[in-house]
């Protein structure tokens, strides 16, 4: 591989250092309570975060200087660890009536972060390989789609509807990256799309998710269903412009449940206001356009590949994450990236930057470029 390398994109490293320290702050300000109440130490889910970020940090730095072409090399043993950990966690007792984690003494793994970025490098590599046979439907998309779809299956059965559509929608915006046709890609969307509404009509707890977003400020919604959007919007709306100041949530006492995981943007906000809000997405908005202006000046495909689609997996979360948040989406299991609090989710989303900081060493302006 002939090139040359140089310092690492400034801007953003900066930028992600700043969402985990943010990430930090606000799960220290909005677990404290819940953590009393559950009966641990107020501080118990903040070290557990620092931990994670911590090493996750270490994770950052090495991947940070690793090539980004010797992720082809470990592609065999990403994709055997993400079917295995995936079919194992099947087989291990339920976490919370679900089979998500894999309980690892004190700190437990989700096998679907795993299973994301896996499927950004696997999809990256196939693409980049046949990209003389883009127009080809059988070589190109559907060996990325097959084991992406193998991935979302396998998570389904956890089950964690949201995350496996997560893998999938991630692997479509590569394809879609790579200059794939759109005919290529309708033939893929629209059939999924109708296939997913079965899925949430017949589906208790989806269905009911569904009923509840549209109204759920209702006497029949509110005690039920809907409790966490409403008290998310209550949160929202109580921030105002400036918000009330570090640590004075109201939300957080025991009416958000717990508030550190999916819906913390609903403390942040209340904390924070509307202009740290703003703030908050405008730092993920400049993630997304650093990691796809590094893939529009990477002289290699696989490379570009990867950064557009390690920036589809950070902008659709948040987009997603956030509309939930703010009433724009029903309720869905999908982290906020570096904010929420999770171990794998902070780890498997390090290792991503360090390989986009990576990718960002070999970037050539396009001044420069024959």
């Amino acid at each position: 591989m002939n090139l040359t390398r140089h310092r690492p994109d400034f801007l953003l490293l900066v930028t992600i250092l700043l969402l985990v320290s943010i990430g930090l702050l606000t799960i220290y300000s909005a677990s404290m309570i819940w953590a009393y109440l559950q009966g641990k130490p107020a501080h118990y889910f903040f070290i557990r975060q620092c931990i994670w970020v911590s090493v996750g940090l270490v994770a950052m730095i090495v991947t940070m200087n690793l090539p980004f072409w010797i992720w082809r090399k470990l592609l065999p043993l990403l994709l055997l660890a993400s079917i295995g950990t995936l079919c194992l966690v099947l087989l291990l007792p339920a976490v919370k009536d679900v089979h998500r984690w894999i309980n690892l003494g004190p700190l437990s793994f989700q096998p679907s972060e795993l299973a994301t970025l896996s499927i950004i490098i696997y999809a990256s590599h196939i693409l980049a390989k046949k990209q003389d046979q883009l127009d080809t439907f059988k070589k190109t998309v559907v060996p990325p789609l097959v084991v992406a779809g193998l991935f979302a299956l396998l998570v389904i059965l956890e089950p964690d509807m949201d995350a496996a559509a997560l893998i999938v929608v991630t692997a479509l915006a590569i394809l879609f990256g790579s200059g794939v046709p759109l005919r290529h890609l309708e033939k893929v969307v629209l059939p999924s799309a109708l296939a997913a509404v079965p899925l949430v009509l017949f589906s208790g707890y989806r269905r009911e998710r569904v009923f509840s977003f549209l109204d759920p400020f209702s006497e029949a919604n509110l005690l039920t269903n809907g409790w966490q959007q409403a008290h998310s919007l209550y949160a929202i709306a109580s921030g105002g412009w400036t918000g009330r100041g570090l640590g004075r949530s109201i939300e957080k006492f025991g009416y958000l449940p717990e508030p550190h995981t999916d819906f913390i943007f609903s403390i942040f906000h209340e904390e924070w206001g509307a202009i740290g809000g703003i703030l908050l997405i405008l730092l993920f908005a400049v993630l997304v356009w650093r990691a796809l202006r590094i893939a529009s000046l990477l002289p290699d495909r696989f490379g570009a590949l990867m950064a557009i689609g390690i920036a589809a997996m950070i902008g659709i979360a948040a987009f997603v994450n956030i509309g939930m948040v703010i009433g724009v989406f029903p309720v869905m299991g999908i982290p906020l990236p570096f904010i929420t609090y999770g171990g794998t989710a902070m780890l498997m989303k390090m290792v991503a930057m360090g390989i986009l900081l990576n990718l960002s060493r070999y970037t050539v302006e396009k001044s420069h470029q024959s």
